[in-house]
């Protein structure tokens, strides 16, 4: 056997697939430091089955996964092959080469496979076992490790020498034997007790058996007999119940009769209630509709105030445009009498230039009479004469255009300077006319948008105030209805609660028992069956149908109270009544577990009920063996698959009676007690909840009516806020439209004046202009008149006076020109003046047309809303003719709730007839319903014994049963069968079984004891043969090996002792073994005097000495080799020669030594950063290398 190939993938630093082959000899595996090389020795010690991680070089097994480097991703397993060629057979297996492969998942999973085939580790260390390569074995030394073998301690030594000496697989046995012989141990002790135990049963079982044979016999007989007198009692009660069946129809159907005029009176009643309701909701009706109206009046005196509030405001708008007519009336007459003044001046003016005019042509007159004198003077100065009066003339005429011109300027000078007055005035009067208009713009703006404003409120609480009112309207009608429903309920719960209160429906006897004990006059007792009992409604018919009569049953305290209520009945002849005493009665329950998973089955009827736990025995003894089912169908299948062995009660009042008999039709709730009762509950329920709504309602309709009140108020102050801002607007556009006219009449007025201004400013500079060019012509002409003269006077001295006249003249020509230009002027400006009085004239009067419309507007406005006012008042008139029509009709709905009242009291009480027959049937109903129940119940308890005792039905039981002539013997009989049984005592019938069993059972666990025993001894044989061998086997291996050690230490130490010793000889599989060695020249006494290389080259001659005794089929040897020197390390390899014909040896080295004795060279490099890689190299290569 031998190493051929070891593959690896994912391994440490090894991630891809590489495969190293081995040929025999020597193989060194050389590279640097942290290459990898020691990873190859790992994988083959990984894959050989080593658990330990601290072994492999990492902190858990995961670790010996790629982990990746920075340029390469994880992988996701490691595995590991070995190939070993197994032609020489010394590996227990048929094949030639044997693979064992080793995987590791990174989630944990591993695999272990021998030749492809999934294997247990166990299996591989079995594999290997006493092969040198377990995993105790010598054939792998790591890193560091050789020099383990002389520094541990003498028992720790014991692996490697038991590996070597072959007893590994002995021990494996031996343990394997100790295991099996203390389970054998185990079993030994368990069996002892099991066989004591059976043993003390044998005996006590036999003679119970004996007796159970006896007994069952007696059992047999007794069961024919029994089950003859059974069927016959069963024909027997079959016959009375058909008679009692008979009668109960008979009587149930005048019940229902009776039952049905009674349903045709309440028919009335419930009409009559109706209307009484009816006449209810009509006077709520008209109450609120007085409520309504009461309302509208509100409203009318509301619109009432709102328009004399209008009407205050109007009269005062028209106040003040009277007033404001009344300014312009004056204004008009002040214009006027200003007109005729101005008119007046005017003529003044007129009549003043005319006198002007006269006195001008007597001047004139006076002239051309001093002119007619100067010709007269002389001819000789005529031409001069006359230049000079032309010249006079000419100066006269331009002293009167100086004046005029001057006068002109003047006058306008003084009218510029009025106008410019007049315009500051007009300015500041626009001025303040616009001031006012922006300031009513204003004032119109905010109007119209707190108008705006509210008017959106307005709608907004409009809007609210509908949906709140039509809510009101909801939660009233809600209201109505609810109402409606609790008197309706209330009527009904007052007529449940009188038809409870007198027991309607209850037996006469029984009603007196409970009145009886309600007055004190008889104690102990509880109450009725339906009184102490409550059903669900939708099990009301079953319970009813299931107790019939017996709802009426008493329930008392105990025997004596049921005496006392049946003498007082006896004695009172009041009737008859069933009495079920709390102490005596105790019912048993059906118990059919199968029942539960059968389709249809609803539950047992006492299961169906609620009631005081005081009462269960009196409940189960009623309802503990009825069945209640869904429909027929489901209760007669039912009923069919048990045997009829019990009473089934369908949901809608039909039944199937133990036995196999039929009970149906249309349904009678003897009375409908569990029915009123349940209607009462649900009544009470309802209308307490209909008063939580009612609450409800009434708080939400409170509430929507105090909300819509409110918005109502809201609604009208806004809409008088309305009103004022509608008047103030009026005043406003007024007083807004009065400005404008103002502000217009003022522009009109300014643009005159600006007009005139121009025209004055233009008149002054002509003026100016003509009087500067008269000046100038002015003296001219007087310095023309001054040359003429001074000619003159040398010829016309005497013609002085004659000049000085007329020069005189001539200056008072000037001035009357002048002062009838300046007349003109005045004539002229007083002609405006009364235009532009004329024109104010008319502006008043368009005023005053405005004002007369604008009066007539508020007029009319004052007049519409006392027209409004009249229509309220005659509306609030109508309010009280509508509120007092509803009072009368109130009224009139009162009698008639009155007069429904009174008939449906009436109804009532003609009802008492008719509940008395109804009684008496019922009371019929129930004694005959008593005794059916009675006889049903001794039929049902002879079914139920049939089936409990037998687990027969009654077919079965007829079938089996004899013929019986005289009952008494046949009962006397039986009586006499069952003192023969009860004189048997307790009998175990299972003890004939259990005798038979027990006896087997403790013949076979005798025989299984033996067998142990003997198992027992075999074990103990085997391990101590085990033991023997180890012992023999293991003692001379190790006089071999020592032996080796000698020879081999002397060898390649070159002389000296060594010795290997057993510290306990007597138990050479217990003892340590120490190491004893002396180099040459030296004395050691412990072997740490001794140096590493020292140490290591002793260690290495005890492991050649093991080789030498048992090669390994191959070693890895991890740089052992690393303490030596290299003379050693050449000893070393070379010694390691002498193994290699039957041993491969992979060396892990860095000495030149050791690899120059290797066959085959493997280098590992690191080219990429940790990622390990091979390179191979042949013996022939490395010398060609060398070379």
């Amino acid at each position: 056997m031998y190493l051929k190939s070891l593959e690896l993938q994912g391994f440490k630093s090894f991630p891809d697939k590489i495969r190293l082959t081995f040929d025999k000899g020597l193989t060194a595996v050389v590279g640097p430091n942290g290459s990898g090389k020691s990873n190859i020795g790992d994988s083959v010690r990984w894959v050989l089955g080593e658990q330990s991680t601290k072994t492999l070089r990492g902190n858990k097994m995961e670790d010996v996964i790629f982990s990746g480097t920075v340029a390469r991703k994880p992988v996701g397993f490691a595995m590991v092959t070995l190939n070993i060629d197994n032609s020489d057979r010394e590996l227990n297996s048929d094949d030639d080469e044997v693979s064992v492969t080793r995987k590791l998942y990174r989630s944990g999973e591993s695999e272990y496979k021998i030749n492809g085939k999934n294997v247990r580790l166990k299996d591989i260390n079995e594999l290997f076992m006493d092969t040198g390569l377990g995993r105790d074995g010598y054939s792998i030394i790591g890193q560091g490790r050789i020099a383990e073998i002389v520094s541990a301690k003498s028992n720790e030594r014991r692996d490697i020498f038991e590996e070597a000496a072959g007893i590994s697989k002995f021990r494996y046995k031996k343990v394997e034997a100790e295991r099996k012989l203390a389970a054998a141990q185990d079993n030994l002790l368990r069996l002892n007790d099991i066989v004591a135990e059976l043993e003390g049963r044998v005996g006590p079982l036999k003679i119970q058996s004996e007796k159970a044979e006896k007994f069952v016999v007696l059992a047999r007989q007794k069961k024919t007999l029994e089950i003859s007198v059974w069927v016959n009692r069963l024909e027997e009660l079959r016959s009375k119940l058909d008679e009692l069946e008979n009668a109960l129809l008979i009587n149930k159907t005048e019940y229902e009769n009776i039952q049905n005029d009674i349903e045709r009176e309440e028919l009335k009643i419930q009409d009559g209630y109706r209307k009484i309701q009816e006449s209810t909701v009509n006077i709520e009706d008209l109450r609120e509709k007085i409520l309504q109206t009461e309302q509208f009046s509100s409203e009318y005196k509301s619109d009432i105030a709102v328009c004399e509030n209008d009407i205050a405001h109007s009269e005062g708008s028209l106040a003040s445009v009277r007033e404001q007519q009344k300014n312009q009336s004056a204004y008009k007459e002040k214009i006027s009498k200003q007109i005729e003044e101005k008119i007046t001046q005017i003529e003044e003016i007129k009549k003043q230039s005319e006198s002007i005019e006269t006195q001008l042509e007597q001047v004139k007159k006076s002239f051309e009479e001093a002119q007619r004198e100067a010709d007269s003077i002389g001819k000789s100065s005529d031409m001069t004469g006359n230049e000079i009066n032309n010249l006079y003339i000419k100066l006269s005429e331009f002293r009167s255009e100086i004046g005029n011109s001057d006068s002109s300027a003047q006058d306008a000078d003084e009218q510029l300077e009025m106008l410019e007055n007049q315009r500051k005035q007009l300015s500041e009067l626009a001025e303040q006319y616009g001031k006012e208009k922006e300031e009513i713009s204003d004032g119109i703006r905010v109007l119209k948008e707190k108008s705006e404003e509210l008017r959106n409120k307005f709608a907004g609480l409009t809007k609210l105030y509908n949906d709140k009112q039509k809510k009101l309207s909801d939660y009233k009608k809600e209201s109505e209805n609810i109402l409606f429903d609790i008197r309706s309920k209330e009527q009904r719960k007052k007529l449940l609660i009188d038809l409870e209160n007198n027991m309607e429906g209850f037996a006469k006897s029984v009603r007196e028992i409970i009145k009886a004990s309600s007055g004190g006059r008889i104690s102990g007792i509880r109450g009725t069956v339906a009184q102490l009992i409550n059903v669900k409604q939708e099990y009301a018919t079953a319970i009813e149908t299931a107790l019939g009569g017996a709802m009426q049953n008493i329930i008392v305290e105990d025997d004596t109270a049921a005496k006392r209520c049946i003498r007082m009945l006896k004695e009172q002849r009041m009737g008859r009544a069933t009495f079920l005493p709390m102490t005596s009665v105790r019912g048993n329950v059906l118990n059919e577990q199968r029942l539960y998973s059968e389709n249809g089955f609803v539950s047992m009827a006492n299961e169906l009920v609620e009631f005081d736990e005081q009462y269960r025995g009196i409940v189960n003894s009623l309802l503990g063996r009825t069945a209640v089912a869904d429909d027929i169908d489901s209760a007669a299948m039912i009923a069919k698959k048990f045997g009829y062995k019990f009473r089934i009660v369908t949901l809608d009042g039909q039944v199937v009676n133990a036995g196999g008999s039929f009970t149906g039709g249309s349904a009678v709730h003897s009375a409908g007690v569990f029915s009123r009762k349940n209607e009462l509950d649900s009544i009470e329920k309802d209308i307490e909840s209909l008063n939580v709504k009612r609450s409800e309602a009434s708080l939400k309709t409170q509430k929507l009516s105090d909300e819509t009140a409110k918005l109502a108020r809201q609604s009208e102050d806004i809409k008088e806020e309305l009103a004022v801002l509608a008047q103030d607007k009026i005043r406003f556009d007024s007083e807004l439209a009065r400005v404008c006219a103002l502000e217009k009449q003022t522009v009109s007025q300014a643009e005159d004046f600006e007009s005139r201004f121009n025209s004055l400013q233009e008149k002054k500079k002509n003026a100016l202009e003509n009087a500067k060019n008269a000046h100038e012509k002015f003296e001219e002409i007087r310095d023309r008149i001054r040359i003429a003269e001074e000619n003159l006077v040398k010829e016309q001295g005497r013609k002085e006076s004659v000049r000085n006249r007329r020069e005189s003249l001539s200056a008072e020509m000037s001035e009357l020109k002048i002062k009838s230009a300046e007349l003109a002027k005045d004539y002229e400006s007083s002609q405006r003046e009364l235009e532009t009085l004329k024109s104010g004239m008319t502006d008043t009067a368009e005023n005053l047309g405005r004002l007369s419309e604008e009066e007539k507007s508020l007029e009319q406005t004052i007049k519409e809303k006392k027209e409004l006012i009249e229509e309220r008042k005659q509306q609030l008139e109508n309010v009280k003719t509508t509120i007092e029509i509803c009072n009368t009709d109130i009224k009139k709905w009162q009698n008639i709730h009155r007069e429904q009242d009174m008939y449906v009291t009436n109804l009532r009480n003609g009802m008492k007839a008719l509940n008395d027959a109804k009684e008496k049937y019922s009371g019929e109903i129930s004694k005959i319903d008593e005794r059916k129940i009675s006889a049903q119940r001794d039929y049902d308890s002879i079914i139920n014994q049939l089936y409990e005792v037998y687990e027969m039905t009654r077919s079965e039981a007829e079938n089996a049963a004899e013929k019986i002539n005289d009952r008494m013997a046949a009962q006397k009989e039986l009586n006499e069968i069952k003192m023969k049984i009860r004189a048997l005592g307790n009998v175990n019938v299972g003890a004939i079984e259990e005798y038979k069993e027990v006896s087997e059972r403790f013949k076979f666990l005798s025989e299984q004891l033996t067998d142990v025993r003997t198992s027992k001894r075999d074990l103990e044989k085997l391990i101590e043969d085990l033991t023997g061998d180890m012992c023999r086997i293991f003692a001379e291996s190790f006089v071999i090996i020592n032996n080796n050690f000698k020879s081999i230490f002397t060898e390649l130490f070159g002389g000296g002792k060594a010795e290997l010793v057993l510290t306990d000889p007597e138990n050479v599989l217990e003892s340590g073994i120490e190491i004893r060695v002396a180099p040459p020249g030296k004395v050691i006494k412990n072997l740490i005097s001794l140096s590493g290389g020292e140490q290591s080259f002793v260690a290495i001659c005890i492991y050649f000495a093991i080789l030498k005794l048992k090669p390994a089929p191959f070693c890895i040897l991890d740089e052992i080799d690393a303490a030596l020197d290299e003379v050693n390390v050449k000893k070393y390899a070379q010694y390691l020669k002498k193994f290699t014909d039957k041993t491969q040896f992979v060396l892990v080295t860095h000495r030149r030594s050791a690899m120059e004795e290797a066959n085959v060279l493997y280098g590992v490099t690191m080219q990429e950063d940790g990622i390990s890689k091979l390179l191979k190299m042949e013996q022939v290569d490395i010398e060609n290398t060398a070379q």
